[in-house]
């Protein structure tokens, strides 16, 4: 039979028997002289529109992530029982009647409603992005307790509920992760509303103090935390949540240790407070209720987090009696010194017992590690990373990054501290240093002192920036913990967002540094790269542009007093190249 070009608009049971219906309702007569009651009508016709030209431009396109980076969160379901890992990764199957996302979909004319089509492609933006940020940014869970980078998370989300703090925030962070990826403005969007959303949720619960210490309120903070730093937005904001993630913690108190899931939790806040301290140059965040230097007699893990916060004490304490000094100066006075001389070598001497500590921390976290961790590697002493033929997992990797880039920056700021006082000796003498009259004050005693461990205090810099280089490979996975051989590249791609958040301001120091040489800068900045432009990590581009010799790196970075250290101290370098 031929298709007439139209529908029929008969009974059914007329349509069915292929007869002509004479359409009399609400009961044809046909239908009663064939002696069977008629079915009725039906007004759901199938029509071909023609699309006209008022309506051609008004198509929606989804955007779908590439298939061979990350899987798509529509397929069918594995007949497995799957973990929390999976589950978070691929909830979208647990939602009923998922499509596939199309490449182009034609958009409904306003008066009809919503089609189901469309809702599961919205579905699909949220996981995708929930998808690409699990498998990438969090960590798998370790086996033996070594915190990690998340690792808690696929546990303590719940798809059931997607609008609380935690998913909230999750979703915020993975959102933006996508975005700097894929592109695709409705990430950004989404992920800026979601944000809103989980900031009001946050200041409702922590009005109640049972409810503020929770695990999931303090994982809340700390993905907001690392939404800055995807962000690119972490170095100009006053607070990036510090003084909060500081009273949860220090409210929480030693009970926040007590279990693996706290201990990591630990671990990630105090990276954060402690790069808050370092920016913006106050510690009172840097270790909340002492929690770390209290287990650090028992736990060389929290000790080496304790001494970061002594680090970062010292320098504070440098640059007090620095710009004591300096306004003494500015004041037209004749002596340098405002304080007496046993206080400011006390606080010199705190820093190289400190520097000392760490060279023990080396040792005695290599035992450490041989008895509680079987199948890690073994921390080395300085320098021993880049000549040995150590490998290591991506944890230790990790903390060896963050235990050496902590002994980078005390040995600069004492390095940064002696030059700027010989500088403002000369200013006050004019002749050079040698030649100073020690009636100037005690002060000059100090710098003597220090202008004979100089030396010493550059090429231990030069081992720490080697040793942080050559850890960078292990922390993202891209070498084989037990052969020492590279990783195909889809095997490295998996979690290396993960180290990169952890690691990103340790590289940023180095490339940062006045004495670094010209390959650990270049080095340095290949690192970060990759972490901008291939993970999608903007806090790795705040220095500048992507090599050395772009002029972006100093006018940026001068906002900090790190930067301006650094910067003086290039200057330096350059004049005594320049004499030699």
């Amino acid at each position: 039979m031929v298709f007439p070009g139209r529908f029929s608009t008969g009974c059914l049971r007329c349509r069915q028997r292929k007869v002509k219906c004479d359409e009399n309702k609400p009961s044809c007569r046909r239908c009663a002289i064939y002696g069977k009651p008629c079915t009725g009508y039906t007004d759901q016709f199938h029509f071909r529109h023609t699309r006209t030209k008022s309506n051609r431009g008004n198509i929606t396109i989804a955007v779908v992530p590439e298939e061979d980076v990350l899987p798509s969160p529509c397929k069918k379901k594995s007949s497995a029982k799957p973990s929390a890992r999976q589950r978070l990764v691929r909830n979208v199957k647990e939602s009923k009647g998922a499509e596939s996302p199309l490449q182009g979909t034609r958009s409904h004319s306003p008066g009809m409603e919503s089609s189901p089509l469309l809702r599961s492609i919205e579905q699909c933006y949220d996981d995708v992005s929930l998808s690409y940020f699990v498998t990438r940014f969090v960590s798998p869970c370790p086996e033996d307790g070594f915190p990690g980078h998340l690792s808690f998370l696929p546990n303590l989300y719940d798809s059931g509920s997607p609008d609380g703090l935690l998913e909230t925030a999750t979703l915020t962070v993975a959102q933006m992760a996508a975005y700097n990826r894929f592109g695709g403005e409705k990430f950004r969007i989404e992920s800026y509303k979601n944000h809103g959303r989980a900031i009001k949720m946050m200041q409702d619960i922590i009005k109640i103090e049972e409810n503020a210490i929770d695990d999931r309120v303090i994982a809340s903070i700390l993905l907001l935390c690392t939404l800055r730093d995807i962000s690119g937005a972490g170095d100009d904001h006053p607070n990036e949540h510090a003084s909060g993630l500081f009273y949860l913690i220090e409210k929480r108190g030693p009970e926040q240790v007590a279990t693996s899931r706290g201990a990591e939790l630990l671990f990630l806040a105090l990276i954060r407070l402690q790069v808050h301290s370092f920016l913006h140059q106050d510690s009172t965040y840097s270790d909340p209720g002492k929690i770390a230097s209290l287990w650090g007699s028992f736990d060389p893990l929290c000790r080496a987090m304790a001494m970061m916060s002594t680090t970062l004490g010292l320098r504070h304490s440098l640059i007090q009696h620095l710009d004591s000094h300096s306004h003494h100066l500015s004041h037209r006075r004749r002596h340098l010194q405002t304080d007496p001389k046993e206080k400011t070598l006390q606080v010199i001497q705190s820093c190289f017992e400190a520097l000392d500590e760490f060279t023990l921390w080396d040792c005695e976290a290599a035992t450490y590690w041989q008895t509680t961790f079987q199948e890690r590697g073994i921390p080395t002493t300085l320098g021993q990373i880049s000549s040995r033929g150590t490998h290591y997992d991506v944890e230790t990797a990790c903390t060896l990054i963050l235990i050496r880039s902590a002994r980078l920056i005390l040995m600069m700021s004492l390095i940064a501290y002696y030059y700027q006082m010989v500088d403002m000796a000369c200013h006050l003498t004019k002749p050079t240093l040698p030649n100073l009259d020690e009636d100037q004050g005690p002060i000059i005693q100090i710098l003597a002192l220090l202008s004979q461990c100089e030396p010493l205090l550059s090429s231990d810099v030069t081992k720490t920036i080697d040793d942080m280089l050559a850890c960078v490979p292990y922390a993202l996975g891209e070498i084989d913990t037990l052969t020492g051989l590279p990783h195909t590249t889809g095997s490295c791609i998996k979690h290396d967002g993960a180290a990169a958040m952890v690691i990103v301001h340790s590289i940023r120091l180095v490339a940062s540094c006045a004495y670094a040489s010209e390959d650990q800068v270049q080095r340095a900045f290949q690192v970060l790269a990759r972490f901008d432009r291939g993970i999608g990590i903007r806090a790795a581009s705040c220095l500048g542009g992507s090599s050395p010799d772009d002029p972006r790196p100093v006018a940026v970075s001068l906002k900090t007093r790190w930067a301006r250290e650094q910067a003086f101290l290039r200057d330096v370098v350059s004049n005594r190249q320049c004499s030699i």
